[in-house]
């Protein structure tokens, strides 16, 4: 028994110690070791069952992992064409007013090129058209966004922009030139009468500013031309806001028709379609093509700046791997990462070819090299989850796409089809950089003429044999010299009496008095002090109401212009705004869509306009009198113009009276603007 009992024991602590050192061998397995029972299982990975491996090793057969041999050509994440496509449905569907088909056509047109910019913006005036403000609060700022992060998506809007702003400033410096004139009518007519007449009396000849258009014209300057000319005799005669004003209006003008602008010339080759800027763009983003290709290789041919040749190599890689012609790629690749390591593109484009030729360690490591250059960027975690789904890397997978949505990329696929080819999920081959773009868009620029963004707009604004700068910006000089020189002059402009223009060469100065050729001789032949007083009171009185009846009309008949006259200088600016974007609205603000397919209005051939010379906006963009930018033009001229009636007697309470001789400082000594309305 006792023999019996310490065999059993013996037994029991071998037992003990076997099951110990198998409990170690188990605990120091490597983690691919997935077939030992005991071992504890952790829920997220398969069970022992599943003939699988938890290391980098070549590829396993499974049901679900797709065999060893690349695929022809590579699944796309998505199709530019589809959302093309998608995109025009969407404008046809807001031209038969069919709301339905618009969102259900934008959500595909934006799931297949989500950093679109133009199509946000063009949802966007859709979502302010239509009252939509949840729309409208997600497509704006997605635009913007878009806009800031792409030179290609921006360029359009920069030359948009700089046109609706140059024709906004135009038509507020027409509206405001026009408004001077009627109240500075009396003051230019003395001053021409002296000038072109040789009138001793200098007496105000009313027709005589007509004449200064009229032989600028002959001269064809243009609109901003005439413009120019126009506002020389108004920094003469206006001062303190209402000079600021004009100077600033003719300033910005100077500075839009410069044509030196980094930003508006590096926007140009965004918008030819014969650029190399859209080649490079269409090749990282469109399907293969042969005209593609040549064009590239031509392009490749020719360079012989660095940057360029990298440029295009990375280009000719991305339609060589979506032919499935990945070793051919990788050469292309590789000569990007000699001349440029840290090539973003080259560096996921060389993963990605990996990844189809099947090596799949190879791939995990190209892209864990690419994660550790750029942890910004999520393509990087996106690729290497799709490595991780073949390798049946579960949790991993799910990991790194969650990194990639949390960096701000998450793909989606068209109507959601499938994006598999032979078992191999779609990766992303990178475009490239927005710094690469840019300096694309900088190299060419300077193979456009200055301006030719507004090109079609040269008989309106202004034609040779001057630049436009020059054209706009001589007058501005001029004009600043002629301010200069006057304001050394200590001449009235206006007699003290009556409020008649006048100069040092034609006034009467009576008792320190500068008074006009009438009041003087007044004064010269009255005898009497008290019938001196008289007459001149009179005098003046008559010419006070004069003067109030010809604001209030003026007031009545541009909307501002009175105010101006009268010193009120906010009041008429808001009033000339109104005025301004009415007009602005009506015949010019429709025809700036960012959204449209159609070449902008500054660049439309002669028969695409409505009038090549005096109207050269787009005649396929004009939406008719009831389109919302028209109808909302219309409705801000008509509250101007009423507001314009109901001034009157806020324009006449306005008017300071002078029915007594006293050199004292009047409200139109602080602004002579008023004066100039006598």
């Amino acid at each position: 028994m006792k023999t019996l009992s310490r065999t059993i024991g013996l037994t029991l602590v071998l037992l003990t110690m076997l099951v110990g050192v198998r409990d170690t061998l188990a605990a120091d397995a490597p983690l691919d070791t997935l077939r030992e029972a005991s071992a504890p299982q952790d829920p997220r990975y398969a069970g022992a069952s599943l003939d699988s491996s938890r290391k980098l090793l070549p590829e396993v057969t499974a049901s679900s992992v797709p065999v060893n041999e690349a695929p022809d050509q590579p699944p796309r994440l998505d199709d530019p064409l589809a959302g093309n496509y998608r995109y025009h449905l969407a404008r046809q569907a807001a031209v038969a007013g069919n709301a339905g088909g618009i969102n259900t056509n934008m959500k595909a047109a934006l799931q297949a090129s989500p950093d679109q910019a133009r199509y946000q913006w063009w949802q966007s005036v859709q979502a302010v058209e239509r009252f939509d403000t949840a729309t409208l609060a997600k497509a704006l700022p997605a635009s913007f966004r878009s806009m800031l992060a792409s030179p290609v998506g921006r360029g359009p809007f920069v030359i948009a922009a700089h046109q609706t702003l140059l024709m906004a400033t135009a038509v507020f410096w027409t509206v405001l030139v026009v408004s001077l004139y009627f109240g500075l009518w009396r003051n230019i007519a003395h001053d021409f009468g002296a000038m072109l007449l040789k009138d001793s009396r200098h007496t105000p000849r009313v027709i005589l500013p007509v004449l200064l258009p009229l032989l600028v014209l002959a001269f064809k300057p243009g609109w901003l031309g005439l413009l120019a000319v126009l506002s020389v005799p108004l920094i003469i005669q206006t001062r303190g806001r209402t000079r600021g004003l004009l100077l600033t209006t003719w300033f910005v003008t100077m500075a839009l028709v410069f044509p030196g602008w980094p930003a508006l010339r590096m926007a140009v080759p965004t918008i030819d379609p014969n650029s190399e800027v859209t080649l490079l763009h269409q090749a990282t983003t469109m399907p293969p093509t042969g005209q593609l290709t040549s064009l590239l290789k031509k392009n490749l041919a020719e360079s012989n700046d660095p940057a360029r040749t990298t440029r295009l190599n990375v280009a000719l890689g991305i339609q060589e791997a979506r032919r499935g012609n990945y070793t051919t790629s990788n050469k292309l690749f590789t000569k990007v990462l000699k001349q440029d390591p840290s090539n973003f593109a080259a560096m996921v484009g060389q993963a990605n070819n990996i990844y189809y030729l099947g090596r799949m360690d190879d791939a995990a490591i190209a892209y864990a090299q690419a994660a550790k250059a750029y942890p910004e960027r999520g393509e990087v975690p996106y690729n290497e989850a799709q490595v991780y789904f073949k390798k049946l890397f579960v949790p991993e997978a799910g990991e790194a796409l969650e990194k990639a949505r949390a960096l701000g990329f998450s793909p989606t696929t068209v109507d959601n089809k499938p994006t598999q080819r032979g078992g191999y999920s779609a990766v992303v081959y990178p475009m490239l950089t927005a710094d690469e773009m840019a300096a694309a868009c900088n190299y060419e620029a300077g193979a456009y003429p200055p301006l030719v963004t507004i090109s079609s707009w040269r008989w309106l604004l202004g034609t040779p044999p001057l630049p436009l700068y020059i054209l706009v910006g001589a007058p501005f000089m001029l004009a600043l010299l002629l301010v200069m020189w006057w304001s050394r002059q200590n001449d009235p402009r206006e007699c003290e009496n009556c409020g008649t223009p006048l100069c040092g060469s034609c006034c009467k100065v009576t008792d320190g008095a500068w008074l006009c050729a009438g009041c003087g001789e007044t004064a010269e032949r009255s005898k009497s002090e008290m019938v001196l007083a008289t007459l001149l009171k009179n005098r003046s009185r008559a010419e006070g109401m004069k003067h109030g009846v010809r604001i209030i009309r003026l007031g009545r008949f541009m909307p501002g212009a009175g105010h101006l006259a009268t010193g009120h200088f906010w009041a008429g600016w808001l009033r000339l705004s109104m005025v301004a974007a009415g007009l602005f609205l009506i015949f010019g603000a429709w025809a700036f869509d960012p959204g449209s397919e159609m070449a902008t209005p500054g660049l439309q051939l002669a028969q695409e306009s409505i009038h090549t010379v005096w109207y050269p906006m787009p005649a396929n963009l004009w939406p008719g009198w009831s389109g919302l930018t028209v109808l909302i033009g219309g409705a801000l001229l008509v509250v101007a113009w009423i507001i314009a009636l109901l001034d009157g007697p806020g324009l006449r309470r306005g008017i300071t009276d002078r029915y007594s001789l006293a050199p004292t400082t009047s409200a139109r000594e602080t602004d002579p603007v008023a004066a100039g309305a006598r």
